[in-house]
């Protein structure tokens, strides 16, 4: 058992060497990987399963009680965001109205699933994540063709049903069994399951990150320097949200695990959402502005997840 948790402990300390690997491989090996798609719901659930056991009732009480962090960031996510990015990315990239409407797209699409994994992993607030994950998706079936028709004049439809049933099975319902469980089991859960299944987390993020990035294998292995001048952006665009969430953080005096867990939800958004949307209802050049975001978001949030750990002080998974 010591030696199974000193191999989870070893992945979640060296995750910020971890993930480049895992998108090297996906990028590179996609063929091994994309049999494991069927599975990562299930493999995420397991994550937000083990994640969730960390948190009781009273912890989400505190959230919704006291919601200044939770307003604030789903006011960064959803109206700052997409307003800026729209401007900024009409003015560098108006010759192809295409690549703005992904652009837009991109930071339109609901927070990430992976910020609960990722706060887990680095100490942040997951009873937030949780909270900031579960209303993001709810309004999104509405925020984002408004907020498309608004600022760059596209009209999509939202797969209201299967967008919730997603994000129901890989997060919902496995973060409400965590919770429950641990207090059904007066914190047996938290102190004694929860570090018996971290070991298994730490090996089953890896995969989810590999396995994810095998979406974005042909773009970026065809790159054009306009794609590349876009891909830079996104990526640009990532760490600057990342940056706006852990300064809004900061000025507003949020406690370390609520810096960390703002950060991520400012800067990871559900790519595979919007992929869906983009492929279905927006032109091809649209997609590839959305799927490269999967190359930046896990990677910075890795490096920003140990900066943040180390300088407050946070304890590992």
């Amino acid at each position: 058992m010591d030696a199974w948790k000193r191999l989870g402990s070893w992945i979640s300390r060296h995750m910020v060497f971890v993930v480049p690997l895992c998108i090297v491989v996906g990028v590179f090996f996609p063929h091994t990987l994309i049999p494991l798609r069927p599975a990562i719901p299930t493999l995420f659930a397991i994550v937000t399963f083990q994640n969730a056991l960390r948190n009781d009732f009273k912890s989400l009480r505190d959230t919704f009680g006291h919601p200044q962090a939770l307003l604030i960031t789903l006011a960064l996510v959803h109206v700052v965001a997409p307003l800026t990015i729209s401007l900024v990315a009409r003015a560098l990239f108006g010759a192809n109205p295409d690549t703005v409407v992904g652009l837009v797209l991109e930071c339109c699409v609901p927070v990430g699933a992976t910020t609960v994994m990722w706060s887990g992993v680095y100490g942040g607030n997951v009873a937030l994540a949780l909270a900031m994950m579960f209303i993001s998706t709810t309004i999104a079936p509405f925020t984002i063709p408004w907020t498309l028709r608004l600022l760059v004049g596209a009209t999509v439809e939202v797969d209201v049903v299967g967008m919730m049933g997603d994000m129901l099975y890989m997060v919902g319902i496995p973060a409400v069994a965590g919770v429950v469980f641990n207090e059904a089991s007066h914190g047996w859960g938290k102190e004694r399951l929860s570090p018996v299944m971290a070991p298994l987390s730490s090996i089953l993020v890896p995969i989810i990150i590999a396995t994810n990035a095998t979406g974005i294998s042909k773009y970026v292995l065809n790159l054009t320097p306009w794609l590349v001048a876009v891909a830079a952006f996104v990526g640009m665009v990532t760490v600057l949200s990342v940056c706006m969430g852990l300064l809004v953080a900061r000025l507003t005096r949020q406690p370390p695990d609520t810096k960390v867990t703002m950060a991520f939800d400012c800067g990871i958004r559900n790519i595979s959402a919007g992929a869906v949307l983009a492929a279905a209802y927006l032109p091809a050049e649209s997609l590839f502005p959305v799927m490269i975001g999967t190359l930046f978001q896990q990677l910075i949030a890795a490096i920003v997840g140990k900066t943040l750990q180390r300088r407050m002080g946070l304890g590992e998974r």
